[in-house]
């Protein structure tokens, strides 16, 4: 063998243990997280444990975003997050982890919340009844009873939030029962609760 393959073999060898070290040190913890679209849009995250400071990191987000560790405003569907650890110990590129985490967004409904009770005595504290995520739902309908079934308040559409009065009157302090459609046209689909009114 002559001193110019020597060296030859001799690099090979040398590069190849230099590989072997740095790919052996790729044992990263990844840890992903990812929110449904409920109430608002979807989100994702990615967090990745034991990042060295020569690492040459690559995050390529589906959605078109890169090297962020964290997205936001996803709609309903599949995504992908692909990542690519790289070092450069000497003048060798080296790929130390290649890896595509495939995930979905799902669209989960946004819960309407009906408050329990509330103080309408115009002390500018409570005195109007809170629908929450109402907004979510513009083809609502709303219908209010006391407890002998006599209907004290209704709504559709466009929530005004519901001071207590029926016809003006102020209703008496007790609980009263809604019926909450989250589309009108659909009698099926519904949310049923009680009210308690306290002055």
């Amino acid at each position: 063998m002559n001193i110019l393959a020597f060296y030859k073999k001799l690099t090979s060898v040398f590069l190849l243990c230099l590989a072997n070290s740095f790919l052996g040190q790729n044992n990263y913890v990844f840890t992903f997280s990812k929110i449904d679209e409920q109430c608002a849009k979807g989100a994702a995250g990615l967090q990745i444990d034991t990042i060295q400071t020569t690492d040459m990191l690559t995050i390529d987000w589906s959605n078109g975003q890169s090297n962020v560790f964290s997205i936001n405003n996803l709609d309903k569907g599949d995504y992908s997050v692909h990542v690519v650890i790289k070092a450069q110990p000497d003048t060798v590129l080296l790929t130390k982890k290649d890896t595509t985490i495939n995930f979905n967004i799902e669209k989960v409904e946004c819960p309407v919340v009906v408050s329990n009770q509330f103080t309408p005595n115009d002390d500018n504290y409570n005195d109007y009844l809170q629908i929450y995520n109402i907004e979510k739902y513009p083809k609502f309908a709303l219908y209010i009873y006391n407890k002998w079934g006599q209907q004290v308040h209704s709504q559709k559409e466009n929530y005004i939030p519901w001071d207590g009065t029926w016809n003006g009157i102020k209703v008496l302090d007790q609980t009263y029962y809604y019926i909450f459609y989250y589309d009108g046209g659909d009698k099926n689909k519904i949310l049923k609760g009680d009210i308690t009114i306290l002055r």
